[in-house]
């Protein structure tokens, strides 16, 4: 056998890399340029200790990552990478579809924020001073569309 087969057979059964692990990779190496930089910028012993415990905090993440990647145990990475998107990913996307959507709207809508209760109201443009009337709370006010 190659080294080709031997690492592929290495490799068969094993989660490998998913964007959780590219996250704890680029903290990884932040923290360890961090730690450089403290322990050359601050030379007392303070300044060492900390740059330890950072340089400590980025081998851990660099293990874990490596961890992550080779493990076979496929169900409880996935459920690490769920809860990752789920916390992270997920409300980074919805947002940016609203801003999406708003500005596609923007043209022809205003957008104000209710005084009360903050919700977010939609009214058209070009209607001179309106009185808005809040669809959650019922609150009203008056805004220049």
């Amino acid at each position: 056998m190659d080294f080709k087969d031997k690492l592929r057979g290495f490799l068969t059964g094993r989660y490998g890399g998913d964007p959780l692990n590219t996250v704890i990779s680029v903290f990884s190496l932040v923290a360890l340029i961090a730690a450089v930089v403290v322990a050359s910028v601050f030379r007392t012993t303070a300044g060492v200790i900390i740059a330890a415990v950072m340089y400590l905090v980025s081998l851990g993440a660099l293990v874990l990552s490596i961890f992550r990647t080779f493990s076979r145990n496929l169900s409880a990475r996935r459920a690490e990478y769920d809860w990752f998107r789920t916390r992270f990913i997920d409300p980074f996307k919805k947002g940016s579809a609203k801003r999406k959507a708003r500005k596609a709207q923007s043209a022809t809508h205003r957008f104000f924020k209710c005084p009360a209760c903050r919700q977010t109201v939609r009214v058209p443009r070009g209607k001179g001073k309106i009185r808005i009337t809040c669809p959650k709370c019922g609150n009203t006010f008056i805004k220049k569309t």
